[in-house]
């Protein structure tokens, strides 16, 4: 495997102090070793050069208490270091912060391990990809000829690395609009640890973009849900961009696929439709219901709740009534007693509303059932409805929808479609951005569409708007690595082109921290300028950095059209929050 270019190596190891022409030495005491691998800055503005000083500290967190065990500072230009005496134990965090030549100025290199487990008379051997403090890093080590990508899935894996899959990689011109297709096949695995970002053993059995998916750890697998092969882009910003069409979006949305990141050594693979391992001899989901962009969410018993994805308002189609699309499906996943297939719900599962471009987002687990809920996405039926699981779904006993019920009846009347909702401490969720549903047809975002949803231990939802927003937005990302702060980057909008009763032809670059402390958003500061993109993922990693995949700032300039091509992009953002200012001299943490 390939890796960057090591900025720093922390290690303890005899071998690798022979290697490095020191004395061989057997380690008496407990130690940390670390190797860092840089990623190198993505905009040469925002290029602060490289550190000259390492400040690293290791602490135990228990609960609000921080125990610090080291706290060492290393020359840059030092290549084989060791960090001794650590005292045995689990749940151990380090935090190195990179100092520039100017001591005064903002840290200029960023990188944090978790959940390090420390053996007595043992070395710990940590890999941690150092990247730009406050900035955006770009991953270099990525395969050669990868095109960007537009609407691709994300999937956390439980060792902490991210499977990325699918997207729509090309746009041509045709007959007045856009046609944004040539979805890919192809899926990676990000490994944060050192930074690389690599080819899976295999493709998938079909090409797809604008699909869900999400990991199951009863199986231990990914399940990719739906997606198109082609989507439309209207050149009249009166109307909204995108869309798909029954007749053009291909068949695609009636299958699925399943991953299983454990094989070939870890390096990851799909298992095929015509092989032993599959074991739903039909690989499709209800026939009448093409899922796009629908989604998804994991129930407490390890089944997985699928909704709506039907075609949504445009100028170019109406609201899909097809009463297919407000039945939800069930996969119900392989086991000793279950072949592993979507279920036959005979219309059980039907939602209160028809939800295209929705939110699915799990609110809790209670008595061993998980409730989930189901936001906008739908011109009639309740804002919003919960489903609850019940306890013999694998046997065909289904859970029930129900509305969602607000605290002020007159709080919300919104139905906004491609908006993010983040989950929160304490039951709380940040609802972000959206395009809204007028007279038949979507219009453009709010700047002010951007709320704090609190629901109380009855279910009932009370409900605050959030000031600071300023962007209206749809296709953008939210992403929290910590549940307290949520990081709101790019989208479509309005306000690119200053008018207000148009669509953006391209995405901003706006970046905005909310922290829940607070109850609003600001502008944080940001190394460099932020990429303009909408239609990209956005997803925490372990040291509480975002990974950035994929995305276009101007669609058919940053994705391929005629004879451009565009290599894939895949950036790391730190954003401040993870080390902020007051925390500097302490090397991120209260003392």
């Amino acid at each position: 495997m390939k890796r960057l270019i090591p900025w720093l190596m922390l290690v303890s190891l005899p071998m690798l102090f022979s290697a490095c022409g020191e004395e061989e030495m057997e380690p008496t005491e407990a130690s940390v070793a670390l190797e860092l691998f840089a990623l190198e800055s993505c905009s040469a503005s925002g290029d602060t050069g490289a550190p000259v000083l390492y400040k690293v500290k290791v602490v135990r967190r228990s609960g609000s208490k921080t125990e610090v065990l080291a706290d060492k500072e290393f020359d840059a230009t030092s290549t084989t270091l060791r960090i001794p005496k650590i005292p045995e134990g689990t749940d151990i965090e380090l935090t190195i912060l990179g100092v520039g030549p100017n001591p005064e100025a903002p840290p200029v290199a960023f990188a944090r391990a978790k959940n390090l487990t420390v053996t007595q008379d043992e070395t710990a051997v940590v890999d941690t990809a150092l990247a730009s403090y406050a900035g955006f890093s770009c991953v270099l080590d990525r395969p050669s000829g990868a095109p960007n990508i537009m609407f691709p899935t994300s999937t956390t894996l439980p060792d902490g690395r991210v499977l990325i899959a699918g997207g729509f990689t090309k746009i041509v011109e045709e007959s007045g609009r856009f046609e944004l297709g040539q979805a890919s096949k192809q899926a990676h695995i990000y490994d944060p640890s050192i930074g690389t970002y690599d080819p899976v053993g295999n493709n998938m059995n079909r090409a797809r973009g604008a699909h869900s998916a999400i990991y199951m750890p009863g199986s231990k697998l990914v399940l990719l849900v739906g997606g198109a092969d082609m989507m439309y882009m209207e050149k009249d910003n009166t109307c909204f961009p995108f869309y798909f069409l029954k007749n053009t979006a291909g068949t695609v949305g009636f299958t699925y696929e399943l991953f299983d990141p454990t094989a070939n050594n870890g390096q990851g693979k799909f298992l095929a439709h015509d092989g032993d391992e599959w074991p739903d001899v039909d690989n499709v989901m209800n026939m009448t219901a093409r899922r796009v962009l629908p989604g998804v969410s994991l129930n407490n018993d390890g089944t997985v709740l699928v909704t709506g994805g039907g075609s949504w308002p445009s100028c170019q189609t109406s609201t899909e009534t097809d009463s297919d699309y407000q039945v939800a499906e069930l996969y119900r996943p392989k086991s000793d007693n279950y072949t592993g297939e979507f279920m036959e719900s005979y219309g059980a599962l039907t939602m209160k509303g028809m939800r295209t471009g929705h939110s699915a987002v799990r609110l809790g687990i209670k008595d061993k059932r998980a409730t989930h809920i189901f936001w906008g996405g739908s011109e009639d039926g309740p804002y919003a409805e919960l489903y609850t699981e019940a306890s013999g779904q694998k046997d065909g006993t289904f859970g029930v929808f129900t509305p969602v019920e607000f605290l002020d009846k007159n709080s919300y009347k919104k139905r906004p479609y491609f908006h993010t909702m983040t989950p929160l401490k304490d039951r709380q969720f940040l609802l972000v951005g959206g395009s809204l549903v007028k007279s038949g047809d979507l219009v453009i975002p709010s700047a002010g569409d951007a709320f704090l949803m609190d629901f109380q231990s009855d279910n009932k939802v009370g409900i605050s708007t959030v000031e600071g927003l300023d962007v209206g937005r749809y296709f953008h990302s939210a992403a929290s690595y910590d549940a307290d702060n949520v990081v709101v980057m790019g989208g479509f909008s309005s306000t690119v082109q200053g008018e207000k009763n148009l669509f953006a032809a391209t995405a901003t670059d706006d970046v905005r921290f909310f922290n829940l402390s607070s109850g609003k958003f600001s502008l944080p500061p940001v190394d460099g300028a932020p990429m303009p993109r909408g239609g990209h993922i956005s997803t925490p990693l372990p040291d509480d950095c975002l990974l950035m995949v994929g995305g276009a700032g101007v669609v058919h300039e940053d994705l391929e059209f005629g004879s451009n091509t565009v290599p894939l992009l895949v950036e790391v953002y730190c954003p401040s929050a993870v080390c902020p200012e007051s925390l500097w001299e302490t090397t991120c943490y209260q003392e």
